[in-house]
């Protein structure tokens, strides 16, 4: 099919805010949703400073009833935001064929907390028996099965695992759908929560996670933890939540009558073949190159790069010379930001909330900022440090790579007929 896909709906759930709206005034405003948490103990927890989204999920006063038994937080994000970005297309009513809607959700890590829990109950009771609820709620595709439950969607229904590509990816692979004729809208993104001690601790061990330290400036300051690009960057912070953006062919869109937000131009899949952990600079360049390519798009017509960005020594260095190298003479005059500083790391989930933040950026006019940032002579690009900044937005580009080399660059460009 030759249709363009355009973009009707997008949402988020995260520790800036359990509604895209809030999570974006407060990214505008520079504000940080990382903070140090009781209940990440020292007994348990190599860090205790994280990103958590508040007052949401099991157990909360805003739990979903309808997944009362499934004690996993990623389903409750994944649900809550997919709610809500199909609200914001205005296709809560509308009389369509719901086996023309692909849903595509993905995790990185799926329900380890409910798996944590249900063998912590295991051990106190000494007793093999355990919650008929723990393997649905485990699994990675529960996600986009209980979206597709809850909002009544029958159409193709996948669930990326791709490490921090997966929200990227899921976007990719739902605009295939579209482009291959076997769905009219697809509701794409992932969720994510991981706050066990086997994920935390194992991150910290391996030099990916910011350490406790007490002479590093988050000991007073928690919410200057995460500092993408700067030159006191010494790992990430984990964080969850959840990112949705609802697809549509242009057709099935004007048919209803939706407002469209943004055209989604295409993207770029790649592996690096290379490492079970480490980036390969080569291959990404490779993959936003043939992004370029695939959409018909020059290096200059980008506007803004939203990066991976995660705050660790190795990916800032790296994304900066994969920059340098795509974009030529012209990467140190293109804006770069990480909202990373503000949001943290919330593995699968970052790269569905950072499509729906180029969404935003687009409809606004605005690039969001890296906060925290203290410049590092090294990297020497234009990172929007610490205030956000309107502008003329017509194309953007948001890059996510994952453990295992898996790489995706995406295209967004501005709504103008």
């Amino acid at each position: 099919m030759s249709d363009r896909i355009v973009i009707v709906g997008h949402s988020a759930v995260t520790c800036l805010g359990r509604d895209f709206q809030t999570t974006w005034d407060n990214l505008l405003k520079g504000q940080s949703g990382i903070a140090r948490h009781p209940l990440l103990p020292s007994e348990h927890f190599l860090q205790d400073i994280a990103g958590i989204v508040t007052d949401s999920g099991p157990g909360s006063t805003n739990e979903d009833p309808a997944l009362s038994k499934l004690g996993a937080r990623f389903l409750h994000f994944s649900v809550e935001a997919a709610h809500a970005a199909w609200q914001d297309a205005g296709l809560e009513q509308a009389s369509i064929d719901r086996s023309r809607v692909a849903v595509v959700v993905g995790s990185a890590l799926g329900g380890q907390d409910l798996l944590e829990a249900e063998q912590a109950r295991m051990a106190k009771r000494k007793n093999l028996a355990i919650s008929p609820f723990v393997v649905p709620g485990l699994i990675i595709n529960q996600a986009a099965g209980q979206v597709a439950q809850q909002l009544g969607l029958y159409g193709p229904s996948v669930a990326p695992a791709n490490a921090c590509a997966s929200g990227g990816h899921a976007l990719a692979l739902g605009a295939m759908f579209l482009r291959g004729g076997e769905a009219d809208f697809a509701v794409c993104g992932a969720g994510e929560s991981a706050f066990t001690p086997a994920v935390v601790n194992g991150f910290a061990t391996m030099k990916a996670l910011l350490g406790r330290k007490p002479e590093d400036r988050s000991a007073e300051a928690p919410g200057q933890a995460s500092r993408p690009f700067s030159r006191d960057r010494a790992g990430f912070i984990l964080s969850e939540g959840a990112g949705m953006v609802v697809l549509a062919t242009e057709p099935a869109a004007r048919k209803l009558g939706l407002t469209i937000q943004a055209e989604y131009l295409g993207h770029a899949l790649n592996s690096d073949g290379f490492h079970v952990s480490l980036p390969s600079k080569e291959k990404i360049v490779d993959c936003l190159n043939a992004s370029l390519s695939n959409c018909k798009v020059s290096s200059s017509e980008i506007d803004y790069y939203n990066a991976h960005g995660t705050s660790t020594i190795m990916n800032d260095k790296t994304e900066t010379e994969v920059l340098k190298e795509v974009f030529g003479d012209s990467a140190r005059s293109l804006p770069v930001s990480s909202i990373k500083g503000a949001l943290g790391h919330s593995l699968g989930a970052a790269s569905a909330i950072e499509a729906a933040v180029c969404v935003r950026a687009l409809i606004d006019q605005v690039i969001p900022p890296t906060i925290n940032y203290l410049a590092d002579p090294d990297l020497d690009l234009d990172y929007v440090p610490n205030e956000a900044r309107p502008t003329r937005l017509n194309t953007v580009m948001s890059a996510s790579f994952g453990f295992g080399g898996t790489n995706n660059a995406l295209i967004f460009r501005r709504w103008n007929r």
